[in-house]
């Protein structure tokens, strides 16, 4: 009888081991999404002002400026790549995956036009896709921020940034 009775506390208080080193982990993922999704939501309002670009190319901005901004928004757009990247691998949830795609894409163009010699040429070309990814993304901010975000907004982003050309 004492054995079984050892054997029961032994079985219960590793049990309980077990059950805490759970409740601990999945505190820690919820944690590191919360993290995560926060690092997005800003890098994601950072990019909703991108329709200011065409405002600044057709009021003769200078090339040192639209360089500048484009070096802003490539940061923004790596930041939210590598966030949105992570949460992926937290969550599986193909709507980061999308927003990871868009926002790599996003990084390597705007770093194209911040070294190009002619970055108001690159954005003119593109001045109504760049306007068209900013509604996106501002659309996108406000569903991340409701709780909301779906698949269909972040795969429309994905196909947006794709038509981008230099």
């Amino acid at each position: 009888m004492r054995r079984l009775l050892a054997v029961i506390v032994v079985l219960l208080v590793v049990s309980s081991l077990f059950g805490y080193a759970f409740h601990r982990r999945s505190v820690d993922v919820k944690n590191a999404e919360s993290g995560l999704l926060s690092v997005s939501t800003t890098a994601l309002f950072c990019l909703s002002d991108m329709g200011a670009l065409r405002t600044m190319v057709e009021h003769n901005a200078s090339a040192d400026l639209l360089r500048e901004r484009a070096g802003r928004y490539a940061y923004c757009a790596q930041v939210l790549s590598e966030a949105s990247g992570s949460l992926y691998k937290l969550t599986g949830k193909e709507s980061y995956r999308n927003l990871h795609l868009a926002a790599s894409n996003l990084a390597v163009f705007f770093n194209h036009v911040r070294n190009s010699g002619e970055p108001k040429k690159s954005l003119l070309k593109n001045a109504d896709v760049i306007a068209a990814i900013g509604d996106a993304i501002s659309g996108i901010y406000r569903a991340e921020l409701r709780g909301s975000l779906k698949e269909n907004q972040t795969g429309r982003l994905v196909n947006l940034t794709e038509g981008l050309s230099w």
